[in-house]
């Protein structure tokens, strides 16, 4: 039987589809630019396209080209925030099913941890301001690596990088930020504008031994002013030590509920009362861990001692993850997505602009181009009738200028043949063969 398909799908489905788009709009701006260098270069098509037309399509290019690098770059993220020891590296390895981050008694997380798939089949970290990849090989060398690195601050960021072959969740680009607790710092601004403003979804983990305090209250209302309606899940943890007095249970239950419903729908007004239903839970990540290990290990889940409930338990945080997944993967293809989406539509309208200005002018060039040939031809035909008639005439004249020399000189040659016999009786010298004596006698008779 297939396994269902994870709704985290959804946006990896999205981000690749989007990512093609986007590669074939780079390919036609490309093209369309190079087609206006092209012509504005062409000294033959002179105004078809301007250097605004080429500097306007070059620019674009390159903007497609840095949007198409952000896009690759682009994943789901999650952060959880809470107060210290309220559970929530616990919730993550749960949701990782592996103790990925320190967590448990003697582990405080003391500055920002982000868990994100790697290709590779080895863990490694990496620290904020550095690009060198430190060996990760267990937690417990996580754990003793964060706790001497002392440069580490609450407002710095390590990034974990554990191999997708170990995490079905991290080979959908989700990214998950582990925080410091937020009774433990006085820079909450600072914190949501560095880690904040690109998180599509948030994960409030409260101690449920506990009612909601002002300080994690405090830091949501910081969130609020800052996003517009930001995605909130309230996991109430631990509620596992609820099983030892079960009488009170249900009144617990019901007082954390109404303090929740409270806080997301009246205070923070993010949801109204339905939605905020599926937006709290009453979980115990450590249960979840360990049965999920058990599960790993061929184990049955019910192997470790569990309290009372567990099933129910378990239920409640696969139901959890459930409506995470789906609010995370629409949310992300949103806010990730859309921003773009309508700067290509704006690129691409203007790239139209201009490539109908270009047509435009074009058809104009066109259409005055032909008018000239017409033209041009026009005055050829006028000038092939001209040069026929010019030739006709000079042939004509060619004739009467032949037939009238010939006439002369026929005249002349007639005249002197009539002259012929008076020279002749009138020469009263002998006729002598020698050239010499002919000579003179030409002299003689031209005297």
């Amino acid at each position: 039987m297939a396994e269902p398909v994870s709704p985290l799908k959804h946006f990896v489905l999205a981000k690749k589809a989007i990512t093609a788009i986007f590669d074939q709009l780079l390919e036609f701006v490309t093209e369309g630019s190079h087609f206006v260098e092209a012509t504005y270069k062409n000294p033959e098509l002179d105004r078809i396209a301007t250097e605004d037309d080429l500097v306007e399509m070059q620019g674009y290019k390159d903007k497609l080209s840095i949007i198409g690098e952000v896009l690759s770059r682009r994943h789901m993220k999650v952060a959880f925030f809470g107060r210290t020891s309220s559970g929530k590296s616990s919730v993550i390895n749960a949701m990782l099913w592996d103790k990925v981050l320190p967590s448990g008694i003697g582990h405080i997380t003391n500055c920002f941890l982000s868990v994100e798939g790697t290709d590779g089949d080895k863990a490694y970290l990496m620290t904020e301001g550095s690009d060198e990849k430190k060996s990760v090989k267990t937690v417990n060398q996580l754990a003793h690596a964060l706790h001497m690195d002392k440069d580490l601050k609450a407002g710095c960021l390590v990034r974990v990088f554990w191999p997708k072959a170990k995490c079905a969740l991290l080979r959908d680009d989700l990214v998950l930020v582990d925080s410091p607790g937020t009774d433990v710092t006085t820079e909450l601004d600072s914190w949501i504008d560095k880690f904040c403003l690109d998180a599509d979804v948030f994960v409030l983990v409260a101690n449920s031994e506990s009612t909601l305090m002002n300080t994690e209250k405090h830091f949501f209302h910081k969130v609020n002013e800052r996003l517009s309606k930001p995605n909130i899940f309230i996991l109430n943890n631990r509620w596992d030590a609820s099983a030892s007095e079960p009488e009170y249970m249900e009144d617990v239950r019901r007082q954390h509920m109404e303090r929740c419903l409270h806080f997301l729908v009246e205070e923070l007004k993010v949801v109204n009362a339905l939605e905020a239903q599926n937006r709290i839970f009453f979980v115990s990540a450590k249960e979840v861990l360990s049965a999920r290990k058990q599960k790993a290990q061929g184990m049955p889940e019910s192997g470790v001692a569990l309290a009372e409930g567990f099933h129910a338990r378990l239920q409640e945080f696969q139901n959890f993850e459930q409506i995470f997944e789906e609010c995370i993967s629409q949310s992300a293809v949103k806010t990730k997505f859309e921003q773009h989406t309508i700067r290509a539509k704006q690129i691409l309208a203007t790239v139209k602009n201009i490539m109908d200005s270009v047509n435009l002018a074009a058809e104009d060039k066109r259409h005055y181009s032909v008018e000239e040939r017409e033209d041009q031809i026009d005055r050829l035909d006028f000038i092939r009738n001209q040069m026929n008639l010019l030739t006709l005439d000079v042939k004509k004249k060619i004739k009467e200028v032949t037939e009238e020399v010939a006439n002369k000189v026929s005249c002349a040659m007639t005249d002197e043949i009539c002259r012929l016999s008076v020279l002749v009786d009138e020469f009263c010298s002998e006729f002598h063969p020698n050239p010499d004596v002919l000579k003179k006698k030409k002299k003689k008779k031209k005297k």
